[in-house]
């Protein structure tokens, strides 16, 4: 077992799993939690700990609220020196104002934004020197639209928590967020469709998971940062003030 460990929920799949990788060659001991994605979650321990690290593996379904509490109490048992939480897991649902329904509501609600503010809770609690919290977010939250209304409300209700959450846990813990633009293929997007949408932006590229990756490091282990949201996502957020068509270019 090393100096550092982290949690990372949702670390069996997409960006939680790259950042769960990297962390370990960073030499960090991971806390892995999942849901149902049990044999990805296993490829991860073995990836993980042939970087020479611990790896242990948390099931858990972040729709019941009663899950974060048992989550940071059976990680902090397994790794007490334990001080970077991860919010990564998260749902991705489409919906609309006219389609949207309360189960879909609250499954948003309850994995998105209570889960984490919950995780953080009891993290802050359970910590035993400075804690770093670092949820993953969205682009969308610089500039809403319509679609997605359910994912998108939830995905503001974390922002708009994370410096509130900076604000009541300070000085023991430190809440950050991290809001990426379009990162891996969603739902049925195509590849040409995928590059597009990276060669729209207004630096004519995308975010990347190694990216990602880095902003989490540098939020880790940068003990003066707290209350903060980096956007990553090629400028994007820009094209919410300044529509594409006006944007100069060289």
């Amino acid at each position: 077992m090393g100096t550092k460990a982290a949690l990372i929920t949702g670390s069996a799949r997409r960006i939680g799993r790259a950042i769960a990788v990297h962390l370990a060659g960073e030499g960090w001991d991971i806390a892995a939690h999942y849901n149902t994605s049990r044999q990805e979650a296993l490829s991860l321990q073995a990836e993980v700990k042939a970087a020479g690290v611990d790896c242990r593996l948390y099931a858990a379904d972040l729709s019941d609220p009663a899950a974060a509490d048992r989550l940071a109490e059976e990680c902090m048992r397994d790794f007490p020196h334990a001080s970077l939480l991860v919010n990564s897991a998260s749902i991705f649902k489409k919906d609309t104002v006219a389609t949207l329904s309360p189960s879909l509501w609250e499954e948003h609600l309850h994995i998105n934004a209570l889960s984490p503010i919950l995780l953080t809770r009891a993290f802050h609690r359970l910590g035993k020197g400075q804690n770093c919290v670092i949820n993953m977010l969205d682009q969308k939250v610089t500039g809403v639209t319509p679609d997605f209304f359910s994912y998108t409300i939830s995905k503001l209700a974390l922002h708009n928590a994370t410096r509130m959450l900076a604000m009541s846990l300070w000085p023991k813990t430190r809440v950050n967020g991290i809001a990426p633009g379009l990162v891996l293929r969603s739902g049925d997007q195509t590849e040409e469709q995928f590059r597009q949408v990276h060669n729209r932006t207004p630096l004519g590229v995308g975010p990347s998971l190694p990216e990602i990756c880095r902003a989490v490091a540098l939020l880790a282990e940068t003990p003066s940062i707290t209350g903060q949201v980096i956007t990553i996502d090629g400028g994007r957020h820009l094209l919410i003030k300044f529509p594409f068509e006006d944007l100069p270019r060289e």
